[in-house]
């Protein structure tokens, strides 16, 4: 009974990574004009292997799916260069995911995804440091608590 939750998990973030985002106008749409870059930036992060590893702070913080409250004490965990897994765009009409992007500043942008029935999420932020935007966070799918929090960090 214990592997149920890891295949609906697994499954939901393959989904969510599998399909190219067809609607590149409603990414645009969700933004302010002058974090256009950023749409730029995150479209063509998700189409080029290499342009996603070179926008990628190594070791980058965050939080492996499933994580649990002894990993997230210890605050050490971080995503390594090495056994990064390559994240590709998703078309968010066909699946049951929402996605929320969230300007923080000119330079800081949070994108949350979350399950539009259930109690899943996942979390990134991107930087622009100096003239290019750069991944530096990713909490991947994990359960959150009801009303939006994260059950195991608070970040959601």
């Amino acid at each position: 009974m214990k592997w149920i939750p890891i295949l609906l998990i697994t499954t939901l973030s393959l989904s969510l990574f599998s399909c190219r985002d067809q609607n590149d106008s409603k990414l645009r749409e969700q933004l302010p004009a002058e974090y256009q870059d950023f749409a730029d930036f995150y479209e063509r992060f998700h189409q080029d292997s290499l342009y996603q590893m070179e926008h990628i702070i190594f070791p980058l913080e965050g939080l492996p799916r499933q994580a649990d409250s002894t990993l997230i004490a210890g605050g050490a965990f971080r995503w390594q260069k090495d056994s990064w897994r390559m994240q590709r765009g998703f078309n968010l009409e066909s699946s049951s995911f929402e996605q929320q992007l969230i300007p923080i500043s000119e330079d800081l942008i949070i994108e949350k995804i979350t399950h539009k029935v259930g109690d899943l999420a996942m979390q990134r932020r991107f930087a622009r440091l100096g003239e290019d935007w750069y991944l530096i966070y990713y909490a991947d799918l994990n359960r959150v608590k009801q009303g939006g929090g994260i059950s195991i960090d608070g970040g959601f």
